[in-house]
């Protein structure tokens, strides 16, 4: 483990794993690589991944491509237009509102799952 891969942050770390991937992933698969790669100490493994997990839906480098699969805009140029022009119209707020409270109810779920799953604490 290098010092500069310590210094670098979660989300810059799973944006440099979708890179060099090529592909979508699913996110317990990209935090779980990126938190292995981070190798610090974690106290409750449910809670680094939803810390992950929010930080990746915050930027908007990446898109949440359905189930669970995490990508990177830039993948997909069609999106990123439809994305651009959708912002212009009425829609665009709720449509934003409702995807974010699905999002953090995903995250919700997981995090109530992994919680209860015995020996998932380090």
């Amino acid at each position: 483990m290098t010092d500069m891969m310590k210094q670098v942050s979660e989300v810059e770390l799973a944006y440099k794993i979708l890179q060099k991937t090529g592909h979508s992933m699913y996110f317990r698969e990209l935090i779980t690589e990126v938190l292995e790669l981070k190798g610090r100490r974690i106290h409750s493994l449910a809670h680094a991944m939803s810390e992950v997990h929010t930080q990746i839906n915050m930027d908007s480098r990446f898109v949440h491509m359905g189930k669970g699969m995490w990508g990177l805009v830039e993948w997909s140029p069609q999106q990123l237009s439809a994305h651009s022009a959708s912002e212009d119209t009425d829609s665009a707020p709720s449509s934003f509102s409702s995807r974010r409270e699905k999002l953090f109810e995903e995250i919700q779920q997981e995090y109530v799952a992994s919680a209860a799953e015995p020996g998932e604490r380090e």
